[in-house]
């Protein structure tokens, strides 16, 4: 598909891409890796006035450890640079798996971190061309009345499909802002609203400038329900971080928003407990390849597998 007209714009500052956001009077949309972006462009589900390049912002391109403990990573550093960092795979196996679960190389090669986390939610009756939706009728994450999966619903159901947000969230990764207002920094699974027409809390304007990340090696594992190895976004995926006998567990691809779950420990009874909440707490609708029953039923699957090779230190 062809895309439509916009200006481009190129930063070479954080705060000079906020200037030139606040000069489109916010009807701009910051460009990182694009492969998020400018795919919903093309389906015209994203008309922005002007794209403001980021690629040229050097400091959002670093990994660098910070005096209090932690990794700083730039939101711009690619997830195939992310992945071959050597603390990354020594310090944190899920957020490793995860990223080598992303796509393909090449496109590792092209997204960035920060544009996949900030990606939008996906439905299989959104994501599509934009006369195919005409025909269709517009759901209520289009401005329609009601949803077009679940009828005379006015709310949005479609899924939240990060791979590496669930490996963060289990690492008590947090976000630094920046925007018009200033300067922020919150807790990962903060950043979720709940609705589907503006899935996240970021203000209008805010750039993300930084995933900080507690440096402490963990155990952990990543588990991703797909049809195809090589591409498919996760429709299912679940993440565990493990320090000494506790652990952090998160499912994502299911709903609006990630869902997390602390375990005091790793014995029988507690991987059931979580196991079984994690299935009462799935409520996937039909808007994916594969049946919402199939999906819910994964969620716990998924969770079993993963926590069993943490246990197991990374074995299949």
């Amino acid at each position: 598909m062809i895309l439509p007209k916009f200006e481009y714009k190129k930063a070479k500052s954080v705060a000079e891409a906020v200037a030139l956001y606040n000069s489109q009077k916010g009807r701009a949309r910051y460009l990182a890796g694009g492969t998020d972006l400018i795919p919903l462009i093309k389906l015209r589900l994203s008309a922005p006035t002007a794209v403001i390049d980021l690629k040229d912002i050097e400091e959002l391109k670093a990994v660098s450890r910070k005096n209090d403990g932690r990794l700083a990573v730039g939101a711009n550093v690619t997830l195939f640079a992310l992945k071959n960092d050597p603390v990354v795979r020594e310090y944190f196996p899920a957020l490793y798996e995860s990223l080598n679960a992303t796509s393909c190389e090449t496109l590792q090669m092209r997204g960035t971190i920060g544009g996949n986390i900030l990606q939008d939610t996906r439905c299989l009756l959104y994501n599509q061309s934009l006369e195919w939706r005409k025909a269709k009728g517009f759901c209520w994450k289009m401005g329609g009345g009601t949803c077009n999966v679940v009828p005379n619903a006015k709310a949005c159901f479609s899924n939240y499909c990060s791979d590496n947000t669930p490996s963060l969230i289990t690492l008590s990764a947090q976000l630094k802002f920046v925007g018009p207002k200033g300067e922020r920094t919150t807790e990962l699974e903060k950043i979720f609203s709940g609705d589907g027409r503006r899935p996240f809390t970021a203000e209008p304007g805010e750039i993300l400038t930084e995933i900080l990340i507690p440096l402490k090696k963990t155990k952990g594992a990543y588990e991703k329900l797909r049809v195809r190895d090589s591409m498919d976004y996760p429709l299912a995926g679940v993440a565990i971080s493990a320090k000494g006998a506790a652990a952090r567990a998160c499912v994502c691809g299911i709903g609006l928003t990630p869902r997390v779950y602390d375990l005091n420990n790793m014995n029988e009874d507690t991987i059931k407990e979580v196991a079984d909440r994690m299935y009462a707490d799935a409520k996937p609708v039909s808007n994916t390849v594969l049946s919402a029953m199939y999906r819910k039923k994964m969620a716990g699957a998924l969770f079993k597998k993963a926590i069993k090779r943490v246990l197991q230190e990374g074995k299949r």
